[in-house]
């Protein structure tokens, strides 16, 4: 009886530091989530046929619904970036390519890239899919619990290039106003590129 005792004492403690073990402070596990993990979370941009792909995504949220529209909003930041990039890179090959200035250059690229950081909504975004995890943290009181949040969004490459030719318009209107012709005919140009995929 004393033996069956003592092993029924030492499974126990055994299980309890096999416990305590598994749950140190700070570890993590996932206890809930809206389905299987989709390979798009990992994916910040991507592309599938004539749509653009972005990945917007809010960690440790303590609140679902306030996580999945902070990702969304993290997915338009990240949109809206991506189109910077763009712009300010094609803008500045072209303005390179019309022997502008180093100056010049920065400036009419700038004016470009400003249009799209101004523009409040870029028509024709998506929604078309959200992921969430309920995230379990072992703390030195007990546990907390958090939510990891992602918003795909998705855009079609024609409203993508209407909202990059809108960039190419202001660079066109500032360097008329400043009546530079080697900067306008750079932007008519890389309008009249856009104008050929959208239409």
């Amino acid at each position: 009886m004393k033996n069956a005792l003592a092993v029924i004492l030492l499974i126990a403690l055994v299980s309890m530091i096999g416990c305590s073990a598994s749950k140190e402070i700070g570890s993590e596990n996932v206890v809930d989530k809206s389905g299987s993990t989709p390979s798009w979370s990992g994916k910040p941009t991507s592309e599938d046929g004539d749509f653009i792909l972005v990945t917007g995504q809010m960690t440790k949220a303590n609140d679902r619904s306030f996580g999945l529209k902070q990702a969304y909003a993290d997915g338009l930041q990240n949109l809206m970036n991506t189109m910077q990039n763009n712009v300010r890179t094609q803008s500045s090959q072209a303005l390179r390519g019309a022997n502008l200035d180093q100056d010049d250059i920065g400036r009419f690229s700038e004016f470009a890239v400003g249009w799209i950081s101004d523009t409040r909504t870029i028509s024709g975004v998506q929604n078309p899919d959200s992921y969430w995890e309920k995230i379990e943290t072992t703390t030195g009181s007990g546990v907390t619990y958090s939510y990891n949040c992602y918003s795909q969004l998705k855009i079609s490459k024609k409203d993508y290039n209407r909202a990059i030719e809108g960039a190419y318009e202001n660079m066109k209107k500032k360097a008329h106003e400043v009546n530079n012709a080697k900067a306008e005919e750079t932007a008519n140009k890389l309008i009249d590129d856009l104008k050929k995929t959208i239409e």
